[in-house]
């Protein structure tokens, strides 16, 4: 059994200077096989689907989950440590994430950053506080004929030369890190079975309004989101744009719908009405 690695001061320093790193069997194992588990059951595997496969050779589906504990695993406490130091800050909000399947047959090898469909701005190569930070998981086992995530190594500044690119060859439970700037791409699944699954969350900066390929405040009444967020303590809630308990908006009036939107909402003591 390979030993468990965390995000360390030398995973840190590979993302600063490459743009990416590959951490291998970062989730424990019983973790990965139940969040695998669940995303079969969300996104069918091949040979249940492969009579009629969708015409993109890829499905996805975005959180929220129905699968709880896909849900959970983004409050990953190594993970946010590592965000919050990558953007400068501690407050840091969650930027809406999916599961993804690839199917045989898949081509589509485009190199690109993410900046450009994440952000209002160009992207800061100065200033990484501005690089929205993912969390790219390999649920099961990736091989070379599986349509791997291709890295490029930045630290030449040869970002756009797939002659350099690293394959996420990997292990169910490894994770790839990378930012907005970060060049990237699929690669084809040259397999004649089997399917590859993606799992991802991102972190940005609380403050960087001008940030984000899509928010969630649509899903409110989405009874797994309602259901997520009631078992959250406020801190958690915090990093899905919750206010935090000190703000003014939690009234008598407010409180009392949030505990109708959000059953158990109060059930720490964590807030009190403002207005009493």
């Amino acid at each position: 059994m390979p030993t468990q690695q965390r995000l360390t001061d030398e995973i840190f320093a590979a993302l600063s200077t490459r743009g990416y790193a590959i951490v291998h069997n970062y989730l424990p194992e019983a973790r990965r096989a139940e969040m695998a588990a669940a995303l079969r059951r969300i996104l069918k595997p091949w040979d249940q689907i492969k009579a009629d496969p969708p015409n993109a050779l890829t499905n996805a589906y975005y959180f929220p989950y129905p699968e709880q504990c896909l849900n959970h695993a983004i409050i990953d406490r190594d993970a946010i440590a590592f965000a919050q130091r990558w953007l400068g800050t501690e407050h840091i909000h969650y930027r809406p994430g999916l599961g993804l399947v690839t199917y045989p047959g898949r081509k589509n090898k485009i190199f690109h950053s993410d900046n450009g469909n994440n952000s209002l701005l160009p992207p800061t190569a100065s200033d990484h506080h501005h690089s929205q930070l993912n969390f790219w998981f390999c649920l099961e086992d990736v091989d070379e004929d599986q349509a791997p995530t291709l890295f490029v190594d930045d630290d030449d500044g040869q970002h756009q030369d797939p002659a350099i690119a690293e394959a996420m060859v990997a292990p169910g439970g490894s994770v790839a890190i990378f930012h907005n700037y970060s060049w990237h791409a699929a690669s084809d699944y040259l397999r004649a079975d089997g399917q590859r699954y993606i799992w991802k969350f991102a972190y940005g900066r609380a403050d960087h309004y001008w940030e984000g390929v899509a928010h969630y405040t649509h899903v409110g009444q989405n009874p797994h989101f309602r259901e997520f967020i009631a078992e959250l303590p406020a801190a958690d809630r915090r990093l899905f744009r919750f206010p935090a308990p000190e703000h003014p908006y939690y009234t008598r009036q407010t409180l009392a719908a949030l505990e109708q939107q959000y059953p158990g909402w109060n059930a720490r003591g964590e807030y009190r009405a403002h207005d009493e």
